[in-house]
């Protein structure tokens, strides 16, 4: 199942618009029959600075920081009218602007969190629509164990149809003097995700956000999360990548490493094309983004074109973009959804280790420089 992710800011910024639409998110947005989940921040932009206290949490908006008090947060939720939500949280523990999270920080979020969901609960019990909304509670603690495995036995799970398990996997660096806070750039913070999740409650899905390599989410899924946030295809899209991924079924052999290598060959292309390439003119015009794939993109267009209407800076290279890797990160899941079935998890995760894109080049917005293109052809500048 699949479910259109919308951020807090947008019905923040939107309140009025609509409360006066007065047919919810789903409707304004025109999504159709697709579910909607309204979650408090945007799992691929990290928060400039930690802004929470004790009755308010930050949503970042176009315009900069919005601070919502609790009612106000669950009044968005209440025009917003969503199929589910994120409880307020104050996840913010792990940013880049942090030279360190301290225990203290993440003891703080627990205390801060728990304060939040007494408020909403209250608000809920004089809200009768917001009442039928289901809400994912998101208990907080950052990557300091301790206070996290706190967090899940203190949190009241009675109300809750979800859980969201957040402020894991920030782009900051974890530091602590002490050496009790997880790093991320080892196998402490799945053993933490483990640890915690062993404590959740088992009835309720586990949805993890800010983890999109694929060798990551199958590592997630071995410790028990169910839904991811899906934000993998449109990174790559904003950097102008294309997923190159066969399938597990293409490599699927008994000789593990054989399959490995040739899913290692060339995990991804990145447009527009140098001027290196000009001596394939023929084959790139003539071949798709991946060959053997059903996607629209590699059904009508080719790997020339595409990197064409990028130096171009047009609107429709992006958008191909996004309908390919789309496709492949769906079929991704298929085969992951088939692993777990079949108990081959472990196979799977060798299968996909060298899927792993390099932060680098991630870190750049392609999509602005687009526009920039685009902007200047209408003002007739070079």
């Amino acid at each position: 199942m699949t479910f259109a992710l919308k951020n807090q800011n947008f019905s923040a910024e939107r309140k009025m618009v609509l409360k006066k639409f007065n047919k919810g998110i789903r409707q304004f947005c025109g999504l159709g029959t697709r579910a909607t989940f309204v979650c408090q921040t945007d799992p691929v932009d990290t928060p400039l600075l930690s802004a929470a206290d004790k009755s308010s949490v930050p949503v970042w908006a176009t315009g900069g920081r919005i601070q919502l008090s609790i009612e106000n947060y669950a009044e968005c939720i209440s025009v917003a009218h969503p199929h589910a939500y994120q409880a307020p949280t104050d996840n913010e523990t792990s940013l880049p602007s942090a030279k360190t999270s301290g225990r203290k920080r993440c003891g703080n979020s627990v205390l801060r969190t728990k304060t939040y969901l007494e408020l909403l609960s209250a608000y809920r019990e004089r809200n009768v629509e917001l009442s039928k909304i289901p809400v994912f509670l998101s208990p907080g603690g950052g990557n300091d164990p301790e206070w996290r495995l706190t967090a899940v036995e203190e949190t009241d799970f009675s109300i809750a149809s979800g859980i969201v398990l957040d402020g894991f996997f920030h782009s900051g660096h974890e530091e602590s003097t002490d050496g009790q806070i997880a790093d991320k750039n080892n196998s402490s913070l799945f053993s933490l995700l483990l640890a915690v999740c062993k404590k959740l409650p088992p009835d309720l899905p586990r949805f993890l956000t800010g983890v999109w390599q694929p060798p990551d989410i199958v590592l997630a899924t071995k410790c028990g999360v169910d839904v991811f946030d899906g934000s993998l295809p449109y990174r790559l899209t904003r950097s102008a990548l294309a997923w190159i991924y066969p399938g597990w079924d293409a490599c699927n052999t008994s000789d593990t490493n054989n399959a490995t290598r040739v899913c290692a060959h060339r995990p991804y292309i990145a447009f527009p094309f140098d001027d290196s390439a000009a001596d394939s003119t023929a084959v790139l015009y003539t071949t798709p983004i991946q060959s053997g794939c059903t996607c629209f993109a590699c059904q009508r267009h080719t790997q020339g074109y595409i990197s064409h209407l990028h130096i171009a800076g047009e609107m429709l290279g992006p958008m191909l973009l996004m309908i390919h890797n789309s496709h492949l990160y769906y079929r991704f899941f298929e085969d992951l959804r088939l692993a777990a079935r079949t108990n081959r998890l472990d196979e799977f995760f060798r299968f996909v280790e060298p899927l792993r894109f390099p932060r680098e080049l991630l870190a750049v917005d392609k999509t602005n420089e687009s526009k920039s293109a685009s902007v200047s052809s209408l003002n007739g500048t070079t």
